[in-house]
């Protein structure tokens, strides 16, 4: 069941605070903060986001086209992640188009997490017709970490 819209940005500050605190072990296995600044308005900014950490220095995460956070990211930008309980400094690149690292992330996501599948737009058991819209409504946002 999908949260409604109205109740998310309550919901993202309290998974704000509770990552930044010593319960975040309740999340952190799979939910970060990224702190980026904004390429137009040049203020802070945070949103959190489910990932998958692909090494020791590579998470990645999925997000829908109309979030419109991961535009700051269509060049290489600096950000902030608070991931598994520390504040480290990252690398961040969007790629929208890269549909083939985006269908692997979302099947990566579907099998790790199924009760995600509504956020993408997809019933638990997927059409191949709605997970292909899914994957073209997805963008994927790289993080390499520098820490």
């Amino acid at each position: 069941m999908r949260i409604p819209e109205f109740l998310f940005p309550i919901i993202n500050r309290v998974m704000k605070l509770l990552l930044a605190s010593p319960a975040h072990g309740l999340l952190s296995g799979s939910i970060m903060t990224i702190h980026f600044t904004g390429r137009r308005t040049g203020r802070a900014r945070s949103t959190p986001v489910r990932y998958i950490r692909e090494d020791l220095t590579t998470v990645t995460c999925l997000t829908g086209r109309q979030t419109r956070w991961w535009q700051n990211f269509l060049s290489p930008a600096e950000v902030q992640l608070q991931i598994a309980g520390r504040r480290v400094a990252a690398v961040a690149y969007s790629a929208p188009d890269d549909t083939a690292r985006i269908e692997a992330a979302l099947k990566e996501t579907l099998d790790r997490f199924p009760g995600d599948a509504p956020y993408h737009g997809l019933t638990r058991s997927p059409t191949p017709q709605a997970f292909a819209a899914a994957v073209a409504n997805d963008v994927i946002v790289t993080f390499t970490l520098r820490d």
